[in-house]
């Protein structure tokens, strides 16, 4: 007498189906010693019946007026328990295959999180395998699994949104590592950050995950950063460059840069020749350049600081002073103390693109960290024009009268940065 199915709860309940021949007129169904319910006369050759509460593994038996039949075993499954997830939260977009720990799990058929459904692969009678699918929005679900046995108890998964980075300061650091570093963004909550797979060490993020510090690890050149949560990994544009700390010092009677280590406190290496009475001097955004301006000679010197030579001569106007470069290393700007104008250069081919017009006397230049504005001091004039890039010849720049009437000249400008009692498994 062939069974469908042959397990069932331990509460009973299951509609049973029994085949086979000589079927008509059965008045009895016993599961073990306990008789089933409702049985349903279907065709002489089937027969249903819901099965009584029960345990462990017993002999099925039916009983027409000819005699009972033979016996087929039917198993009761306990009810499933969910112990635990292998992991908690994941990708809104599902696809990490985790694996969830309880008992009597060998019958599962579906694991539910939240409304989706998926099939999972059993591993044990304690364990199961699934693939998380998609969740509808972030946030937390419940998680279930339904076996032979019932539905199972609750556990909870999280849906998170995938990681955001907006900026990361400092870009450069010691190749020794050691450097505090911020990376500001979204769904930064429980993040990971790696400097060429190498982890950050010290990684706290703040309550709303839109901030967190850590220190990098040592290494060389440009590093690719990235920043690993539970809801997906993401690069830092720019990455980050190892450079080594130095400060160069123009020594204008000599024609020369003196390099310094600024963790010694110490010259490093010879003094690097340049032009005629250098002056003001400026570094690209990653370290490996540095623009000095030599008012004697009507050039800018550009030195590789990985080697400490010069590799570039650019031919200028007369009396360059001060160099500033914008944030995406992209522009130098370089005033010219001795006429009213400031030479814009493109740091890609080291050519001059444009001069534009300001006040008297241009000393000091810098760059908003936004890379918005260009700021000129005019010493003989009072004044500080504002650049606004990529205008290329506006004439006279807009100039601000000095504060307090006729003080001392200015001879620099330096914008501020914006400030930015579940039972335990056995």
């Amino acid at each position: 007498m062939p069974m469908s199915p042959n397990q069932g709860p331990t509460s009973g309940g299951t509609l049973v189906t029994f085949t086979g021949t000589n079927l008509a007129g059965t008045t009895a169904v016993m599961f073990g010693t306990k008789p089933a319910s409702k049985i349903t006369q279907v065709s002489p050759t089937e027969v249903t019946a819901i099965s009584p509460a029960g345990a462990g593994t017993v002999p099925v038996t039916g009983t027409t007026a000819g005699g009972t039949s033979n016996a087929v075993p039917f198993r009761y499954v306990g009810p499933p328990y969910l112990c635990s997830l292998s992991a908690t939260s994941g990708p809104l977009q599902g696809g990490s295959v985790i694996t969830l720990n309880g008992t009597e799990l060998s019958t599962a058929t579906s694991v539910r999180f939240g409304t989706q459904t998926v099939v999972p692969t059993v591993v044990t009678d304690r364990q199961i395998r699934v693939t998380v699918p998609a969740g509808a929005a972030v946030g937390p679900v419940e998680v279930s699994v339904t076996t032979a046995g019932g539905t199972s108890d609750t556990l909870t998964y999280t849906y998170v949104g995938a990681p955001t980075v907006t900026a990361l300061s400092p870009t450069l650091g010691s190749p020794s590592g050691g450097t505090v570093f911020t990376v500001t963004g979204t769904n930064l909550t429980g993040a990971q950050v790696t400097f060429n797979g190498v982890p950050a060490t010290g990684v706290t993020v703040n309550a709303a995950g839109t901030s967190l510090t850590g220190t990098t690890p040592p290494g060389t050149g440009r590093a690719t950063v990235q920043v690993t949560t539970a809801g997906g990994t993401v690069s830092v544009p720019g990455g980050f460059t190892y450079t080594l700390q130095r400060a160069y010092v123009t020594n204008t009677g000599s024609g020369t840069v003196t390099v310094i280590d600024t963790a010694t406190s110490t010259v490093t290496g010879s003094p690097i020749t340049v032009g005629s009475n250098p002056r003001g001097v400026a570094f690209t955004p990653d370290g490996a350049h540095a623009y000095v301006a030599n008012n004697g000679s009507a050039t800018v010197s550009v030195i590789t600081t990985a080697t400490g030579t010069v590799t570039t001569t650019i031919p200028v106007a007369a009396t360059p002073h001060g160099v500033a470069i914008t944030p995406n290393g992209a522009r130098a700007y370089v005033s010219h103390n001795g006429s009213t104008s400031v030479s814009v250069i493109d740091t890609a081919t080291n050519t001059v693109l444009t001069s534009i017009a300001v006040g008297s006397n241009p000393y000091g230049v810098t760059v908003t960290p936004d890379g918005t504005r260009v700021y000129v001091a005019n010493q003989g004039s009072n004044s500080l024009s504002v650049i606004t890039p990529p205008t290329r010849s506006p004439g006279p720049s807009p100039s601000a009268p000095a504060p307090g009437g006729s003080p001392s000249p200015p001879t620099a400008a330096a914008p501020t940065s914006p400030t930015p009692a579940r039972p335990a498994c056995r």
